[in-house]
């Protein structure tokens, strides 16, 4: 047994590639000294800034899990000017079951990440994380999707505060990933997901949305791949391949807790318009039907605000309380530093 409920054979400063894991800990009944053993690469080449990627933090978000796993089979560390570590499955348990939270204590990596840790396996893998892996880093970009019950347009994803020359060094990270969309929420993080952790550790935080719905759309890990090699352009960890170099028109765009909208009762959702659409205020979302009650009349749902359908139910059936999807609005560079120098 060792010292520590979480440790590594991977040497952080040595050059080169190095393939390892993350041990946890996890005594159970049959196995009273057992391992977890999740995947972490690493790859290093002199000086330069150090990028994570990490992926897997819901185990049933597969677009980044395979995204990783592909950049982990190809990155050649000899081409970089830096330190880029790669988690490619960071809630293991989860990703090996495609499930949301871990087999393990039901935990949801992504909503560990708060002031306190507890002894559980998942808030210890959070712990490492945030304690060892990243007061290493300079930047991470955290790589999630909609998962088995929501489905999104792909898009990149950052809370921008702090101050000026922060939020612009986000901005123009962002900018220069240059995915269709790139979802600017304004303020500090309040929930213990990862961004807050990285706020805490004064490291740039990046994420997108790619897709979901419980399988992986080329479209979606297109635009993901080609933010990786964007962004290590961006940092100057590598050189930009000429295949990733086309610009795309991009929008700026933003979304309020007004612009998510839920079921308010069960029942079966049937949408009145597609994802992408953009939508006015007031118009037809859609329907839920009571099959097991056919005579109760249908309700109509209707959409909070105007915006684009960025982000969708995947599953028809609903619960009250399930989120049918949310809207994203247009706003202006201009715009989210007024808002930053006004917090």
């Amino acid at each position: 047994m060792s010292l520590s409920p979480l440790w590594t054979d991977i040497e952080w400063n040595r050059d080169g590639r190095q393939g390892s894991f993350l041990n946890l800990e996890h005594s159970v009944h049959r196995s009273a000294y057992g391992l977890v053993s999740i995947p972490v690469s690493l790859f290093k080449n002199g000086s330069g800034p150090t990028l994570l990627l990490m992926a897997g933090s819901h185990g049933d978000e597969y677009e980044g899990q395979a995204i990783l796993t592909r950049l982990i089979q190809t990155l050649d560390y000899r081409a970089i000017s830096g330190r880029i570590i790669v988690l490619p499955a960071a809630n293991l348990p989860a990703a090996m079951e495609g499930t949301r939270t871990s087999p393990l204590d039901a935990g949801n990596l992504n909503r560990c990440f708060g002031d306190m840790f507890s002894d559980s396996p998942t808030s210890r893998i959070a712990n490492y994380i945030t304690n060892v892996i990243l007061p290493m880093c300079d930047v991470v970009f955290d790589f999630h999707s909609g998962g088995s019950s929501l489905d999104y347009l792909p898009c990149t994803y950052a809370s921008v505060s702090g101050d000026s020359q922060t939020v612009a060094q986000t901005l123009a990270a962002l900018e220069f990933m240059n995915a269709p969309i790139a979802w600017i929420h304004k303020g500090i993080p309040q929930g213990p997901e990862a961004g807050r952790a990285a706020y805490r550790q004064d490291v740039m935080y990046l994420s997108g949305e790619f897709g979901g719905g419980g399988r992986i759309s080329r479209r979606a890990t297109w635009v993901a791949e080609r933010a990786i090699y964007r962004l290590m352009a961006h940092l100057d960890l590598a050189p930009l391949p000429p295949e990733w170099g086309e610009p795309l028109e991009a929008r700026l765009m933003t979304a309020s807790q007004s612009h998510y909208f839920y079921a308010d009762h069960d029942g079966v959702f049937e949408p009145a318009a597609d994802l992408g659409d953009d939508v006015r205020k007031g118009e037809l979302a859609g329907t839920i039907f009571n099959p097991e009650t056919p005579a109760r009349p249908a309700t109509q749902v209707t959409f909070p605000g105007s915006g684009i359908w960025i982000c969708a139910r995947a599953i028809g059936r609903v619960r009250r309380g399930d989120c049918l999807g949310h809207l994203l609005t247009d706003i202006s560079r201009e715009e989210i530093l007024v808002a930053n120098n006004e917090q």
